[in-house]
């Protein structure tokens, strides 16, 4: 390579270590040193045999993974992490620059919120291997620099479009209830489908089974006159459903719509319109932490602001 030389060094079952020199002699020299110290008992190559994070990937999927809400999605991202070439190293091969460099290749192929969930599940597993399983190795993503996330929606839905969506005459029966649910509760996809009568509680609904964890919420009266009517629970996983949202969206001509659009939408409007406060609206939402919900949901319009301000006297009092 021109001038310089290169000396590298090759094990098994280890990624490939290189290094430049001027001279050919000090290549030489660095890459005898550099095997000779990798064999070394200190090295821990003798000391301790590691095992392959494919072996692990495997196990942590059925002791770890299969028991989360999230199995399904976060079996597909370890299934395609066994796919790395780096998924042969010894766990304790695994080094922040051989994740680094798997970020950047995935950079340019996926987004950056897609990248940081993989890069989630390689740092919650490793976390698993080090606490749970014996493994005293160090989690390689905790060294390098992530993604930055884009900015959280902003999608405000028009009266318009809302309009479409529950009057609209394709719109089925039961596809009309989930919209409407979402509408006036400002509940999750998943948690609206595993709605059961007896979750119904006078004026309140029970959510069991939650993203943080369970809670109680008011019903609006059109939310409880839906809930009576409605044929419950909804025969439809998640994934059907965003299939028949995205269908209804393309046939009224909606645009950029998003089934958790609807969420963002409605607790927004809790305090927007039905004038809650951040605390009312986190017990509705299961938000633990209000800058979730001031930072993603509360997209209050510059407009609505400055209308309340000329609504005020600079002394407080409102104007007649």
């Amino acid at each position: 390579m021109g001038s310089k030389w290169q000396g590298q060094v090759r094990l098994k079952n280890h990624p490939l270590i290189s290094r430049c020199f001027t001279s050919r002699t000090d290549a030489k020299r660095w890459a005898i040193a550099t095997e000779i110290k990798l064999r070394r008992d200190e090295a821990g190559i003798a000391k301790i045999k590691y095992p392959l994070f494919r072996e692990l990937a495997d196990r942590y999927i059925n002791e770890i993974s299969q028991y989360k809400r999230c199995f399904r999605v976060e079996r597909n991202i370890i299934n395609s992490l066994i796919r790395e070439t780096w998924a042969e190293y010894p766990i304790n091969r695994i080094t922040p620059s051989i994740i680094s460099k798997f970020r950047n290749d995935l950079r340019e192929k996926i987004k950056e919120n897609t990248l940081n969930r993989r890069l989630d599940v390689i740092s919650t597993m490793f976390t698993t291997f080090k606490k749970e399983w014996g493994h005293f190795v160090e989690n390689p993503v905790l060294a390098i620099k992530r993604p930055k996330n884009p900015e959280p929606r902003d999608r405000r839905i028009t009266d318009a479009e809302i309009n479409l969506l529950l009057k609209g005459n394709r719109t089925s029966e039961q596809l009309r209830e989930i919209i409407e649910i979402a509408f006036e509760t400002g509940m999750r996809m998943s948690e609206i489908l595993n709605i059961h009568p007896e979750h119904i509680k006078g004026q309140t609904l029970f959510i069991p089974v939650a993203k943080t964890k369970p809670r109680l919420i008011p019903l609006t009266s059109k939310a409880l006159s839906v809930l009576k009517n409605a044929k419950l629970p909804f025969n439809m996983d998640r994934h059907l459903l965003g299939k028949r949202f995205r269908r209804l969206c393309n046939h009224y001509k909606i645009k950029n719509l998003h089934f958790h659009d609807i969420r963002k939408n409605s607790l927004t409007d809790f305090m927007r319109v039905k004038g809650l406060n951040v605390p009312d609206t986190m017990l509705i939402a299961g938000h633990r932490d209000p800058r979730m919900l001031l930072r993603i949901y509360n997209n209050l319009q510059v407009a609505d602001v400055a209308k309340k301000l000329r609504l005020i006297r600079v002394d407080g009092n409102k104007l007649n």
